[in-house]
């Protein structure tokens, strides 16, 4: 084949399919994805994106809250029909706990579901688009002319994988199931995966594209063109005989719903089971937009049909990666661009509002409830719900506390000024990298308590070395409150106390020679 004529028509290909119906133009392009593992092992995350806009206030239901009844009488959840999950404090939609499944609500009872209340950002913005680019670039700007176009993921891999563009890994970094990638996976230099449907199909559109032609030595725009595609060329016929081989070795060890989302999760646990190393697995709901008949009176309608099926699909992937084996190695979480208003509209439904609810399940959560319910006797000044926590601190706990990043690599990774934090939520359970007990900044074992705090409560941890520390108190938003301790420490337990005086959810630093340990908490005043 003369090398214009490559260049052609494998071009044409992938400017036609994205690359074998997934793989983009600029594929996927750092070094080996070892690194990678051995900063932070062999974790997994799986991102399922709600789009629409999932609406918190009929997802968790505040049944103790007069006012939610009064606002929402046509498609409120009854208190007798919501499921007690936490009796006084945590109530489920009923169709997150379907019957005959693993699902959400029996997640949360085993310790492997984590509920995140007030979910937000400041300044949130209202589109559907420009609010999906904000949650999937990490970006939170009110600048309608910056322009959004590479994601947090993305951008946090490329930077750990030094020769991207140059080289190709063995596995893609990241799978997404669809037909196009997320702006989530992109980075400044290129896209860090690829996108798939079906493996087979996947398969059979990468075979014969890996050219028989050797590299053009050069450095003229036709020679960089030329290398470029033959490197796009070969990597998408080594993918698709990589995720083939794992579709082929892997399998279910149930029979899983015919739901499509459900499907998807089908796919990735496969995938995982075959033994593809993807450190990011990405999958999609769509529906969420419930301007019109959200739910009918007994409890059927389009939401309560999304959520049976987000609650069937992630339950039926974690009983099949418990049966298999890798249920330690995988942490999942929602995303949605936005909530729905408080108060719903004439067409009994909702329509598009600030803050929401977010779940993050697997074996390596801290299972329980962060934040409160909303209040809803105080709104922003637009009617809508206060936000508690910005919704960079899940990814924070996602980036440091799953993946082995530093404080440094998050303040980078969101381009953050030095006077601004993103602090981990605490939602996922800390682990010692090899980088933190090679220096010996072993991180210590934080209790917080009373929690929530009316008066006073205490912070206490134990070291067996003299060491520096320094506590802090920030509120959900990333803003400092107060220090409470900054200096040396004697070994054997400490105990400190700290004092809020305003409501709230707020974050504890514990920072103990270099290692940093949050501890979130709720002040109920």
């Amino acid at each position: 084949m003369k090398r214009r004529t490559f260049i052609q028509s494998t071009a044409a290909a992938a400017v036609g399919t994205q690359i074998l119906g997934g793989v983009p133009l600029k594929a996927f392009s750092p070094k080996d994805l070892d690194g990678l593992v051995q900063a932070g092992d062999d974790n997994i995350l799986i991102v399922v994106q709600l789009f629409g806009g999932n609406d918190g206030l009929n997802t968790i239901i505040p049944v103790d809250d007069d006012q939610y009844y009064a606002i929402r009488p046509a498609i409120a959840v009854q208190k007798q029909l919501a499921v007690p999950v936490v009796p006084g404090r945590l109530y489920f939609h009923p169709a997150l706990d379907p019957a005959g499944a693993y699902n959400l609500r029996r997640m949360f009872d085993d310790g492997r579901l984590a509920v995140v209340q007030g979910i937000g950002y400041e300044n949130p913005n209202l589109s559907h688009f420009r609010s999906t680019d904000i949650w999937l670039s990490g970006f939170n700007t009110s600048d309608p002319d910056r322009r959004l176009i590479d994601g947090w993921l993305g951008r946090y891999f490329a930077d750990h994988l030094p020769d991207f563009p140059a080289s190709l890994p063995d596995h893609p970094t990241a799978v997404q199931i669809g037909g196009s990638l997320s702006m989530l996976l992109q980075s400044p230099k290129g896209d860090v995966g690829i996108a798939l449907t079906d493996p087979d199909k996947f398969f059979q559109l990468g075979q014969g594209l890996s050219p028989d032609l050797e590299a053009m030595p050069g450095d003229t725009a036709y020679e960089r063109e030329f290398n470029f595609v033959r490197l796009v060329a070969e990597q998408s016929d080594r993918y698709s005989s990589v995720v083939k081989e794992a579709f082929d070795k892997g399998r279910n060890t149930l029979q899983y719903a015919t739901n499509g989302f459900v499907r998807q999760m089908q796919l990735v646990a496969r995938l995982i089971s075959g033994g593809l190393k993807s450190k990011v697995y990405m999958v999609y709901m769509g529906g969420f937009d419930t301007h019109v008949q959200q739910q009918n009176d007994d409890l059927t309608g389009l939401h309560p049909f999304l959520l049976n099926a987000l609650s069937t699909g992630i339950g039926q992937f974690m009983q099949d990666a418990l049966a298999q084996g890798f249920a330690d190695r995988v942490v999942g979480m929602t995303v949605s661009e936005f909530g729905r208003r408080p108060y719903e509209n004439g067409s009994r439904g909702t329509d598009h509002g600030t803050s929401s609810i977010q779940f993050v399940f697997g074996n390596g959560v801290n299972a329980g409830v962060f934040g409160q319910s909303p209040d809803l006797t105080n709104f922003d000044s637009n009617g809508d719900l206060v936000y508690q926590y910005d919704y960079r601190t899940v990814y924070a706990d996602i980036l440091e506390n799953w993946f082995g990043g530093s404080p440094d690599e998050t303040k980078s990774v969101f381009d953050l000024s030095p006077n601004e934090n993103i602090l981990p939520l605490g939602v996922i359970k800390k682990t010692v990298s090899s980088v933190d007990a090679y220096e010996g900044r072993v991180p210590v074992h934080v209790r917080l308590a009373p929690n929530p705090v009316t008066d006073v409560a205490w912070i206490e941890w134990s070291q067996t070395t003299p060491a520096m520390a320094k506590v802090d108190i920030y509120d959900g938003t990333g803003r400092f409150v107060e220090r409470v301790w900054h200096g040396a420490v004697d070994p054997g337990s400490v105990r400190l106390p700290i004092s809020v005086t305003a409501s709230g959810s707020y974050l504890c630093a514990i920072t103990v020679n270099g290692a940093r340990t949050v501890v979130p908490f709720t002040v109920i005043k």
